[in-house]
């Protein structure tokens, strides 16, 4: 089973009392490479491919898509929050 999303550098409109800053622009390319490895790593992955700003994640069974969301979630509300935004969530790939 295969999922795609993409993610987008944190713009003005990001900014809120929970995200007051702006990430440095040249640190973006740095961040993304680091969340693309992170979901790499995660146990119930078999595949990803990322194009730019998209990925396409493989997994095994359709549930471990509840596992994937979850994960993605807390890595984007944890360590990314302040360095990513998602900028297209979660469609199946046919």
């Amino acid at each position: 089973m295969q999922y795609q999303f993409s993610i987008r550098k944190i713009t003005e409109s990001d900014l809120n009392v929970y995200r007051p800053f702006m990430p440095e622009n040249e640190h973006y390319e740095m961040h993304l490479s680091a969340f693309a490895e992170d979901i790499e790593s995660l146990e119930f992955v078999t595949e990803l491919r990322q194009n730019d700003n998209n990925f396409i994640i493989t997994i095994e069974s359709e549930p471990d898509f509840n596992q994937l969301h979850a994960a993605i979630r807390n890595l984007l509300n944890g360590s990314y929050h302040d360095k990513l935004v998602v900028n297209l969530g979660f469609s199946k790939v046919t």
